[in-house]
């Protein structure tokens, strides 16, 4: 009687293959799984900040998105503040200055048109600033002035984590965090607002360009010239005292 001597890579081939898979499999759960944390890290960022009540009224128009008080005095201050999502400056006035801004929006006393910019994406539609645009138009038609207010000061205050960072689905994840309507969150997730973003940030840019021979961020305008401080911090105290 003989015994056949078996062929010791017999099978072996298949066994490498199946642990392959296996790999690829474990590693796809694992790559899924970190980018759902990753997502719900950035939503509870914004859900966990602390929420800031208002009694500011928000009007949206074809270019811009009007703060004002409902109880405004007749000889409130108009001005228009240009700004762009993606720019430094930008976010560090907000820091200096919003919660003046605000507290003399409420008093009635100040009335603000936030002219949005884009010309920091050098006209690419894909880019930060039209993207983040696209998101708080969204959250500025809900007509929740609240909402907007704390979205806004988010994306100035925490820009530098934002900027080529934060997808739509970011921003659709971290508003809804901050309790918005699903059809508010499903606008930015779907990007319904982009190329309208775009073509306000790029109007604006536009009328800057046209109007005043410069364009650059943030800007004041008040009667159509920039307010005239040496320094951009002290708009504020220089329009309510003019």
């Amino acid at each position: 009687m003989s015994n056949k001597v078996q062929n010791p890579n017999q099978g072996g081939s298949k066994n490498f293959l199946w642990a392959l898979v296996a790999i690829v499999v474990v590693a796809i759960i694992v790559v899924a799984f970190i980018v759902v944390q990753g997502q719900g890290a950035k939503a509870a960022k914004l859900g966990d900040r602390e929420f800031q009540d208002t009694s500011m009224t928000i009007e949206v128009g074809s270019d811009s998105i009007t703060l004002a008080s409902p109880n405004a005095s007749a000889d409130a201050k108009t001005v228009q503040l240009y700004e762009d999502f993606s720019c430094h400056y930008c976010a560090q006035l907000a820091q200096n200055t919003d919660a003046d801004m605000k507290a003399e929006i409420e008093a009635g006393n100040l009335i603000v048109e936030l002219k949005p910019l884009n010309f920091l994406d050098q006209q690419n539609i894909d880019g930060h600033s039209t993207h983040a645009l696209a998101a708080a138009l969204a959250v500025a038609d809900a007509n929740d002035p609240a909402l907007y207010w704390n979205f806004r000061s988010f994306l100035l205050e925490d820009q530098d984590e934002l900027v080529n960072q934060w997808s739509d689905d970011d921003f659709a994840d971290g508003v809804e965090a901050l309790g918005a309507d699903a059809s508010v969150v499903d606008a930015i997730r779907n990007g319904d607002n982009i190329q309208r973003a775009f073509d306000i940030g790029t109007a604006n840019g536009e009328y800057l360009t046209t109007n005043t021979g410069s364009l650059s961020s943030p800007r004041v305008l008040q009667n159509g010239q920039d307010v005239d401080v040496a320094d951009i911090n002290q708009w504020i105290p220089a329009v309510l005292g003019s």
